[in-house]
């Protein structure tokens, strides 16, 4: 029971609809982008894939979306290292304010 739960929940999370956080300002220094959390001045950068996901996510996008994206930009990566890197990438933005759930 407690597995079936498990993985409702992430099904759940990976169509959960997530949106920027309106308040993160971004900067970009020629190839790289960075985040600023204006509230305590944090600064995160982010590697190009991350900066991609950054860019899905100007709109209202869920993680399936996102991973089905960067599978077509990348056939030759297992769709588990995919699904493994995106959604790890969700939860660092997630957990660090940078994006919400949208609706």
């Amino acid at each position: 029971m407690n597995f079936r739960s498990e993985n409702v929940n992430a099904r759940y999370a990976r169509e959960a609809r997530l949106i920027r956080n309106p308040g993160i300002l971004e900067r970009q220094v020629d190839d790289t982008v960075f985040l600023v959390n204006p509230e305590d001045d944090t600064i995160f950068y982010l590697n190009p894939l991350s900066a991609g996901i950054w860019n899905l996510l100007a709109e209202p996008t869920t993680p399936s979306k996102a991973e089905h994206i960067v599978q077509q930009a990348f056939p030759d990566v297992p769709p588990d290292q995919i699904a493994a890197d995106v959604s790890k990438l969700i939860k660092e933005l997630e957990n660090k304010d940078l994006v919400r759930r949208h609706g």
